[in-house]
């Protein structure tokens, strides 16, 4: 488990590496992209070489364990520093912190320490893979891990601010519409990361307890340092993907969302024309498109026929659909034992004016075809006024999703049949 954990992680952290590699060649966020990238790349590698297997096959190729482990510090101690530089490319002018000199020395200094406490204190390595410290040894095994963890907890804290003044930037640019809410959860998943990032620095002091009781040390992950390793990194790769493909993200939202009202209209769509073929439009004036735009142009064809449609129905609307609806759903309620104190206001059980005046309009829509089919026409239909009529519809997606509302009351709604039955008996009595 632990080193699947280790070796998922380093996995991940190497995709995220290349990927960033790959974004932003010649961006103006440079510093950002190459901090980050060379971050991934040596945590990756200091996860694949402090992992138990790691050690063990090492150990049996005749590598000194206590080299791989030491050559493992650091690496993830490097991994550390280009964290800390990220976290200074993200806010160059924001607190108060070492420039580039200062911070290649903070980097130079943590190296040199904590290889130099590590040789202090004269470790030994078990066959199981613990590191035993030498006489005298368990102090500077001790400080070296709480060097470690706080340069850890420092840069993850930098790396924390920096991060939380962009999240608020992008909700103000959402907020705005300046951009797509995909990057603000793109950055809330890498701050997350950040918080799973403590957490796991701050776990490394049970070593600190184990070497100054018992002078032992894990020598390499444990199966908790490993899987919040690997979900630190999933969190990291996720953010940066989801935050760095916002445009495609919302894209195929788009897409999904117009194939859905595209099926949902299909019923709809295929009675009316059934009926009244005169409304479709002729094959040859379909375009060549390819991708969401045939789809977008798919779709918004059979608005226009839908609307065409309803046009020529007019003359078949009944005028008492609207208080038949009324009384069937309220009927409708009842009979299931989910009826609210309605009275006698005829109101319509679903409190959603948008899903009521779908539900009015399917229906008008059905018997009309119904009353088509018979010849039957209305003197005060031509001035009955559309079931949409309370409703403001700004752009073609509104009417879009309008729509997609009618054709799903036209199809599932069970007062649709009921209101049909109606008017076949007045047609009887008639």
């Amino acid at each position: 488990m632990s080193d699947l954990a280790a070796y998922l992680g380093a996995a991940v952290l190497a995709a995220l590496a290349t990927v960033m590699s790959v974004w932003e060649r010649r961006g103006a966020r440079r510093r950002v992209r190459r901090a980050g990238s060379a971050f991934a790349w040596c945590q990756g590698c200091s996860l694949a070489l402090l992992a138990p297997a790691t050690l063990t096959a090492a150990t049996g190729a005749g590598i000194p364990g206590l080299a791989v482990i030491a050559l493992g510090d650091a690496v993830r101690t490097a991994a550390i520093s280009f964290l800390m530089l990220l976290a200074c490319a993200l806010r160059p002018r924001r607190a108060l912190r070492p420039g580039r000199c200062g911070q290649a020395a903070v980097a130079v200094a943590m190296q040199a320490g904590i290889l130099g406490l590590f040789v202090l204190a004269r470790p030994r390595l078990a066959a199981d893979g613990d590191v035993t410290a030498g006489p005298g040894g368990r102090w500077p095994l001790a400080l070296r891990v709480a060097l470690f963890a706080a340069y850890c907890v420092w840069a993850l804290i930098e790396l924390f601010l920096a991060l939380l003044s962009h999240s608020r930037a992008a909700a103000d640019e959402v907020t705005e519409g300046a951009a797509d809410g995909t990057l603000v959860w793109g950055v809330r998943l890498v701050l997350a990361a950040v918080c799973v990032g403590m957490l796991w620095a701050l776990w490394s002091y049970d070593d600190i307890v184990n070497v100054l009781r018992h002078g032992i040390e894990d020598g390499s992950e444990d199966v908790v340092s490993n899987v919040l390793g690997a979900l630190c990194a999933a969190l990291v790769l996720a953010g940066t993907v989801l935050g760095r493909s916002g445009g495609t993200v919302a894209a195929t939202t788009r897409w999904l969302r117009l194939w859905r009202c595209y099926r949902l209209l299909g019923p709809l769509w295929s009675a009316m024309r059934t009926a009244m073929p005169y409304i479709a439009f002729p094959q040859a004036a379909r375009p060549r498109l390819a991708g969401r735009l045939r789809l977008e142009f798919a779709l918004y064809r059979r608005v226009i026929e839908i609307h065409d449609g309803r046009l020529v129905l007019r003359p078949y609307h009944h005028p008492a659909v609207a208080a038949w609806v009324a009384q069937e759903a309220v009927a409708l309620a009842v009979a299931v034992g989910d009826a609210a104190d309605t009275g006698d206001t005829g109101e319509i059980g679903d409190p959603d004016p948008a899903m009521t005046a779908a539900l009015i309009e399917a229906a008008t829509i059905a018997t009309a075809l119904e009353n088509m089919r018979f010849e039957r026409r209305f003197a005060d239909a031509a001035e009955a006024p559309p079931g949409d009529a309370g409703l403001v519809l700004t752009d073609l997606d509104s009417e879009v999703l309008w729509l997609s509302r009618v054709a799903w009351a036209f199809r599932r709604s069970p007062v649709i049949p009921l209101v049909l039955e109606r008017l076949r008996l007045e047609s009887e009595r008639g």
